[in-house]
């Protein structure tokens, strides 16, 4: 018995042994492309800054027609440095109009003034990864021409937004962490 056990178990490693090698050869094949996303984006960025009282001020104004708008403010660059962003479903700029607030240091804050595309199409490829994710965007960048002023307190200062643009993308997301 002890014989027939051995001789039937020795006769099937062959084909257990075969079948992992095959297995093992096609697997990689059979794995799954990792997942990704592709979504289209259009949208402003007005990244700003200068001088309020004598003190700094950045603000940023994010539009993506796709996701989420964003603006955030900063006045101060020291230790009494106040602040805070919000998101809104509602665009900051409308028909060349841009108007976003918000309360810093709990008093009303805007941004205010207008911001137009001027100037030639710029294709843009670009590919980062970010929080486990491969980036690749493709499309249009286009320059804003702007004229914006902060005001909070009751006092009002211009701000200078150098590579204030607009954006027209196609932008897949790959998730690079093999989870």
């Amino acid at each position: 018995m002890r014989t027939s056990s051995t001789l039937a178990t020795l006769s099937l490693a062959p084909l257990t042994l075969g079948a992992a090698l095959a297995l093992a050869t096609i697997a990689p094949a059979l794995a799954e492309e990792p997942a990704s996303t592709t979504t289209h984006e259009v949208g402003n960025v007005l990244e700003c800054t200068g001088t309020w009282q004598g003190r700094a001020v950045y603000a940023s104004l994010y539009e993506n027609a796709a996701f989420t708008n964003v603006v955030q403010v900063l006045v101060g660059d020291d230790g009494d440095q106040v602040g805070d962003s919000r998101e809104s479903a509602t665009p900051y700029i409308e028909d060349s109009q841009v108007k976003a607030g918000l309360r810093v240091g709990g008093k009303k804050a805007t941004v205010k003034g207008y911001a137009v595309a001027a100037g030639p199409r710029r294709a843009v490829h670009d590919v980062q990864d970010d929080a486990g994710q491969r980036v690749e965007s493709d499309g249009f960048h286009r320059r804003l021409d702007h004229r914006i002023r902060f005001t909070w307190k009751g006092v009002s200062a211009p701000l200078t937004c150098a590579t204030a643009f607009h954006f027209d993308l196609q932008v897949t997301r790959t998730d690079v962490t093999g989870d």
